[in-house]
């Protein structure tokens, strides 16, 4: 087996090295069992950064007791439940106030701005598109586009945002709803 080296800064090599010995394999092992993952993320198009962040993302959520299941089952027990719609809003924006302050207590070091987005492409596959942007003034603005999501679900997902965003300390200002579209305006 032919062997190459590589550099890296001594702090990582540090605590590889610690790694290393907890796991009870060579450093050689372990190095070219991380840096094989991180070839095979690649060739799949995938950044290995994100993959790790997803992979956190996904982790907190099960621990915070979400439940996955698929999204045609999801719309349409939400759109069962459309008659209740001010009642399960309620609920909605309950949880993403619980999650907002979940995870400022898990990461407290994380900014509101990195967490909110972190935790809305991390959980809300429904998304086709998703940004969260900074105001000279300070406000933030949250653009959501689902082209499969019904009103109904937008709705909801809306307060789930709302309750998220108020738990990192942003009021709303204003907002706009369609299917499938979140337009929002948070300031502090």
């Amino acid at each position: 087996m032919n062997r190459k080296l590589l550099a890296v800064r001594a702090d990582i090599a540090e605590k590889l090295v610690e790694i290393a010995k907890k796991k009870n394999v060579t450093l050689f092992s372990l190095v070219s069992e991380a840096l094989e993952q991180m070839v095979k993320a690649e060739a799949r198009g995938e950044n290995l950064k994100k993959i790790v962040e997803n992979h956190l993302a996904l982790t907190a959520a099960r621990e915070a007791g979400f439940t996955l299941i698929p999204e045609s089952l999801w719309v349409a027990l939400v759109e069962k439940a459309r008659g209740e719609e001010g009642s399960m809003a309620a609920v909605w924006r309950e949880a993403g106030e619980w999650l907002g302050h979940y995870f400022k207590t898990v990461e407290p070091e994380a900014s509101p701005v990195s967490l909110a987005e972190r935790l809305i492409r991390g959980i809300l596959w429904s998304l086709s598109e998703f940004s969260i942007s900074t105001g000279k003034d300070g406000s933030l603005t949250v653009k959501c586009v689902g082209f499969r999501c019904p009103k109904s679900y937008t709705r909801l997902l809306s307060s789930f945002i709302q309750g998220l965003m108020d738990a990192l300390g942003y009021k709303i200002k204003s907002g706009e709803i369609a299917r499938g579209i979140i337009l929002m305006k948070f300031e502090k």
